[in-house]
């Protein structure tokens, strides 16, 4: 005869489920799960939903509804903070401890009582390791490093969010250099923080990477925050992202003790917005203190080389007149040379001549008639003229016979003709 099974209402299930729970977790239990939402309502408690992943992240594999009551969280909250620097949020791992319980109507559920945040904080660090021992093993972690970032940055790419202080106070102290200088920036705007950032910032990446030839670096920045509101700059699709970048990339994404995966990649790592906006005002300053001594260097060669030039032109133009003024003694020595050659012809033809003159004066001298008279020597004229020829003279012509010393007047008789 075959005993029929007991049928139970779900109200006597569940209560059956509640008592065997009850009796087998009398005492609270220690267990570490990730949470994948977490709310506080208006009354003060905390609603988690935990679970548990697969190796790969990809699965859920475990989930479970947990509370934090009102007074107990008050206490867990800031000391959770204290030690880890960040609030309990979705996306962690914790370390907690807390009492199993079935409610009739809700469920399986674990209230919390405590949490070790020194479990969360080795577990971010150890996301970190993994982070960066995967870039190394990828070889890419310096890739970014290894980029040479323009000594002048004037043409930047920001991927940034609009609403954030840390933008603002870039564009600001760029804008309000006190050098004048002019920088050309674009946002491309992307969540800084939580569940989107990391894949609003690739996506932006993306964008700056087809676009790389008109930008000379990217710029990173969102100022500060929590570990937790910081902690997508450890992300490996991310980081990966950074260092196979075209562009340097220069960050400024957390407070001075903030150093991120990120911050490890880039080419730059920066602690502040306003920190990244001084380095590129102080880079351009550097540029533009190169550029004044580089002039200054022109203009000292090229007064050098003016100078030197002055003196090779003064030389050669004190050769110049040197052999001008040697070309002209020379000639003047010559011209010299040959004005008293000339004079001295002349002296000599002068001499010449006056010897001639002065024998023709003589001859003339000796030919004188007075003188020729006072030799002894007379002639005779017939009607005012000389007579050359008896044949001029006929009988009865009276004629003058002119001496030195006078004149005698005659008759002519007789003339013959030989």
């Amino acid at each position: 005869m075959s005993l029929t099974p007991p049928v139970f209402t779900l109200n006597q299930l569940n209560k059956l489920i509640k008592n065997e729970i009850s009796s087998s977790f009398c005492e609270p239990v220690h267990f570490i799960a990730e949470i994948n939402s977490f709310s506080v309502n208006r009354s003060g408690h905390a609603y988690l939903d935990l679970v548990e992943k697969s190796s790969d992240g990809d699965s859920i594999i475990a989930q479970l509804r947990a509370t934090i009551w009102a007074g107990v969280f008050r206490t867990i909250k800031p000391y959770f903070e204290s030690v880890t620097g960040e609030p309990l949020r979705a996306g962690i791992k914790i370390m907690a401890c807390g009492n199993v319980s079935f409610h009739e109507v809700y469920g399986l559920s674990i209230n919390i009582v405590s949490i070790t945040p020194e479990y969360t904080i080795g577990e971010m660090a150890l996301q970190r390791k993994r982070t960066i021992d995967q870039l190394n093993a990828d070889g890419v972690f310096d890739m970014n490093k290894s980029l040479q970032l323009p000594m002048l940055v004037s043409k930047i790419a920001v991927i940034s969010s609009s609403q954030a202080a840390g933008y603002g106070d870039f564009v600001k102290q760029l804008q309000n250099n006190p050098h004048g200088y002019r920088f050309f920036t674009y946002l491309f705007e992307a969540s800084m923080q939580g569940d989107e950032a990391e894949n609003t910032i690739i996506l932006q990446l993306e964008r700056i990477a087809k676009f790389a030839h008109l930008f000379d670096c990217i710029v990173l920045i969102r100022g500060g925050g929590s570990k937790a509101d910081l902690s997508c700059f450890d992300k490996y699709n991310l980081c990966a992202n950074l260092c196979q970048m075209p562009l340097p990339i220069i960050t400024g994404i957390g407070h001075d003790r903030d150093e991120s995966v990120a911050d490890l990649v880039a080419n730059t790592p920066l602690k502040t917005p306003t920190a990244v906006a001084q380095f590129i005002i102080d880079r351009a300053n550097m540029c533009e203190r190169l550029v004044d001594e580089k002039v200054a260097q022109i203009k000292t060669s090229i007064n050098n080389f003016l100078n030197r030039k002055q003196a090779d032109l003064e030389r050669i133009q004190q050769k110049i007149f040197s052999n001008i003024r040697f070309n002209i003694q020379q000639h003047r020595n010559k011209l010299n040379y040959t004005v008293n050659a000339i004079a001295m012809k002349m002296n000599h033809k002068l001499q010449q001549s006056m010897l001639n003159v002065e024998n023709i004066n003589n001859k003339i001298e000796l030919n004188n008639p007075a003188n020729i008279l006072r030799k002894g020597y007379s002639y005779t004229m017939h009607n005012g003229s000389i007579v050359l020829s008896a044949s001029q003279l006929a009988e009865g012509d009276t004629i003058t016979t002119v001496f030195s010393n006078g004149s005698a007047n005659s008759t002519v008789t007789k003339t013959s003709q030989e």
